[in-house]
């Protein structure tokens, strides 16, 4: 099976759209993608470790580049999403002369594109975005659907704004370079993303051993569906007032809570995969799942991520953390459950229902 360029684009809100190019080898017509949505100067926001990783040279390589040829600099990782960090990224857009006609490329994981989103978001009122994702996990779920942030404290993602991308620009050349362990992490959205899409469940475990690879072919087609499935969610709810895109939570309500207890040392892929596994656990109980749909998923989700043991803090720390996750109101959090793949249900659960369900997949696998 040849590799193919794949491309689409959607309307996530009136007004607004976001294309998204995925492909190999094609990381050099990225500012000609630049110039086309916005003439004015643009400004790249990285990390070092990140720029080290996939090179700077692509960044400008095109003749007469609207590209700025020196990237802002974050911290890596989560530490990146800080008010402090935000608000010198926003001076420095300042003292650089970004204009109206310009615009932000976030070139890294998660955490860069959340923080340039959400610099995009309020420098001048908006200016657009582009995500360029250079982890699996940004590529196949964070760098589309507009959500932008910074944690306050332990606590993710609480302050924010919806701030959709102009274009989702996928190499996938950048993820042959991910030390396992992340590439692992990134593959924990894979899964979830295939759980809430029943043809991509039905093609799933053709997939998966291409995915344990890190097969070019395979992992294209999983973050393609990835992105459409998301797509599709976003279109139905872009802000998340209705319900629908609550959907795309599955896993994380325990998984952010275990990742923030941890001090991130937990991956975010990782964190997610134990709420998953919970999350299947209590999706049988309580929400009809086959048991045998239960088991494949979170045999194929262990077999692929294979996340470490939940440090003691994590293990010690999560209850205080899932009273405040966002998508709590005033009668509690609301968890999102599966009834079997395609299909979702929202249950408000209480803290011992989390707890069963973590010591009932921490015993499983052995990881007390």
């Amino acid at each position: 099976m040849a590799f193919q360029t794949r491309s689409f684009s959607f309307r996530p809100e009136k007004g607004s759209t976001t294309a998204v190019l995925l492909g190999t080898g094609h990381k050099g017509e990225l500012a000609r993608h630049l110039g086309a949505i916005a003439p004015g100067r643009w400004f790249c926001i990285s990390s070092r470790p990140v720029l080290k990783a996939v090179g700077r040279d692509w960044l400008l390589s095109s003749p007469g580049s609207v590209l700025d040829g020196d990237p802002i600099l974050v911290p890596d990782g989560e530490r990146a999403k800080t008010w402090t960090v935000l608000g010198k990224v926003l001076l420095e857009l300042k003292k650089r002369g970004l204009k109206r006609d310009g615009g932000i490329v976030a070139v890294g994981g998660g955490t860069v594109g959340d923080l340039a989103g959400l610099a995009a978001s309020l420098s001048l009122r908006g200016v657009p975005v582009v995500q360029v994702p250079t982890t699996v996990l940004a590529a196949s779920d964070s760098a589309l659907g507009g959500k932008t942030a910074v944690d306050l404290g332990e606590a993710k993602n609480l302050a924010g704004t919806f701030h959709h991308p102009s274009l989702v620009f996928v190499e996938t050349s950048f993820f042959s370079s991910l030390p396992e362990r992340d590439y692992r992490s990134g593959l924990a959205e894979i899964v979830k993303s295939a759980l809430l899409d029943e043809a991509f469940w039905r093609r799933f475990p053709r997939l998966a051993p291409c995915l344990a690879v890190r097969d070019q072919v395979g992992l294209s087609e999983a973050i393609f569906r990835s992105l459409k499935m998301k797509a599709r969610v976003v279109a139905s709810d872009p802000r998340e007032t209705k319900g629908l895109r609550f959907s795309l939570n599955l896993g994380h309500t325990l998984g952010h809570a275990l990742e923030g207890a941890s001090d991130f040392e937990l991956r975010h892929g990782e964190a997610v995969a134990w709420g998953l596994l919970a999350a299947l656990e209590l999706s049988v109980t309580r929400a009809g799942l086959d048991s045998n749909t239960a088991s494949e998923a979170a045999r194929l989700l262990w077999t692929l991520v294979r996340p470490v043991r939940p440090p003691k803090a994590s293990l010690e720390g999560w209850p205080a953390l899932l009273a405040l996750d966002k998508k709590g109101d005033s009668a509690g959090v609301r968890a999102v459950l599966l009834s079997r793949p395609g299909s979702v249900r929202l249950e408000r659960l209480g803290l011992s229902d989390w707890r069963q369900a973590l010591e009932a997949v921490l015993s499983r696998y052995n990881q007390r």
